[in-house]
């Protein structure tokens, strides 16, 4: 038995689980990984680049989305130049 895989098996072994794992999963369960994930990616752009690097993340996940919840906060997004992004 081994304890450590070449690097060639150990990509497929991981997408081997990734898969079998999502496949055993139910939709609630599914969704709810989907916003754990994309609460966890959002907040690490805020981390490292403040609300206008998550504000950019968001967009870049669903710019419509992103637009209509804008409007709730009266919100303008600027780009790294300054001008503001036309959503």
């Amino acid at each position: 038995m081994t304890t450590k895989l070449n690097n060639k098996d150990y990509v497929a072994f991981a997408r081997k689980f990734v898969k079998d794992t999502v496949e055993n999963m139910d939709a609630k369960e599914l969704k709810d990984f989907v916003i754990n994930a994309l609460h966890e990616d959002i907040q690490e752009m805020y981390d490292d680049l403040g609300q206008n690097g998550a504000f950019n993340e968001m967009i870049a996940w669903d710019q419509d989305v992103f637009a209509d919840v804008a409007k709730d906060y009266d919100l303008t997004v600027i780009d790294d130049d300054g001008d503001i992004i036309e959503l």
